[in-house]
C-alpha cells in the first residue's frame, strides 16, 4: 500500500512541476524554467511560492525578482556616485526599496526621470517609495503615468497597485473608476471580481451583483482549462454574491 502512495504522491508532484513550467514559459519568467528543470521539486514549489502566490493575491505586490545575487549595497553607492548611469541610479534606488530605505531611494529615482520621464520601472518604483512613506498623493500620478504609457506593464502591476492607493486614500469612486477600466482592457474573472469588490466600497451593490453575474455566467460556459484555471475567482464571485444578499436582506 505503501507504494501506492508513494506512486501517487510522485505523479502528483510531476503534474504539478509540468504546470510551473508550463506557466513559467508562457509568462515569460526569464530564469524560472532552468530553475524548475535543474532542481527537481524544490523548483517547482519556489516558483510557486515566490512567483505564483503573490500573483494571485493581488493588491499591492512589490516583488522583485528573488534570489537576486549581485553587487553589494556598498558597491552600488560607489557606482552611482562615480559612475551616475541611468543604470546605477536605478540598480541603487531598486536595492535600497528592497531594503525599506525608501527615502534615500527617492532622489537617485529623480535623477532616473530627469533623464528619462516615463521610465515605467522608475516610476514605479517611485510609487512604491511615496506610498511607504505615507505621500499617496506622490504615488497615485506616478501610477496613472504608467498606465497611460503602458497599459499592460508587468502584468497589471500598476493597475492594482493604483486601485489600492485610491481605496486607501478614501477615493472609492476613482478605485471603482480605475477597475471598470482594467477590466475593459482584460475581462477575466478576477479583474471582474476586483472591480465588483470596490463597487461594493463606493455604496453600488447593483452594478457589482450586475457584473458578478455576467461574469459568472462566461465562467461557466468557458473551456475546461479556462474553468480550472479561474477556480478560486469563480469562488470568490460567489462569496461576494452571497455577500451582497447579505447587505441587502439587512438593508
Amino acid at each position: 500500500m505503501f507504494e501506492h502512495y508513494e506512486q501517487a504522491l510522485y505523479l502528483l508532484q510531476a503534474a504539478f512541476t509540468v504546470w510551473m513550467l508550463i506557466d513559467a514559459f508562457r509568462r515569460g519568467e526569464g530564469y524560472w524554467p532552468w530553475v524548475i528543470l535543474f532542481v527537481p521539486g524544490l523548483g517547482a514549489w519556489a516558483y510557486f511560492f515566490v512567483v505564483m502566490v503573490p500573483r494571485w493575491a493581488g493588491g499591492r505586490s512589490w516583488s522583485l525578482p528573488a534570489f537576486r545575487r549581485g553587487p553589494s549595497l556598498e558597491e552600488l553607492r560607489f557606482r552611482a556616485e562615480h559612475s551616475p548611469t541611468l543604470a546605477n541610479h536605478l540598480d541603487l534606488a531598486e536595492r535600497l526599496a528592497e531594503r525599506g530605505e525608501h527615502a534615500e531611494a527617492l532622489p537617485h529615482l529623480d535623477e532616473v526621470l530627469a533623464r528619462e520621464p516615463e521610465h515605467c520601472r522608475a516610476l514605479f518604483l517611485l510609487a512604491k517609495c511615496h506610498a511607504e512613506l505615507g505621500q499617496t498623493d506622490k504615488a497615485i500620478p506616478c501610477l496613472e503615468k504608467i498606465v497611460t504609457r503602458e497599459r499592460y506593464w508587468s502584468n497589471y502591476a500598476a493597475w492594482y497597485v493604483l486601485i489600492e492607493l485610491r481605496g486607501e486614500a478614501g477615493d472609492a469612486a476613482g478605485a471603482a473608476d480605475s477597475c471598470r477600466q482594467l477590466a475593459r482592457l482584460s475581462p477575466t474573472l478576477r479583474h471582474q471580481c476586483l472591480l465588483a469588490e470596490r463597487l461594493l466600497d463606493a455604496d453600488q451593490p447593483g452594478e457589482a451583483r450586475q457584473v458578478l453575474d455576467v461574469a459568472l455566467r462566461e465562467y461557466q460556459y468557458a473551456p475546461l482549462n479556462l474553468r480550472w484555471r479561474n477556480w478560486r475567482w469563480a469562488s470568490e464571485a460567489r462569496r461576494l454574491l452571497r455577500h451582497i444578499d447579505t447587505v441587502e436582506r439587512s438593508a
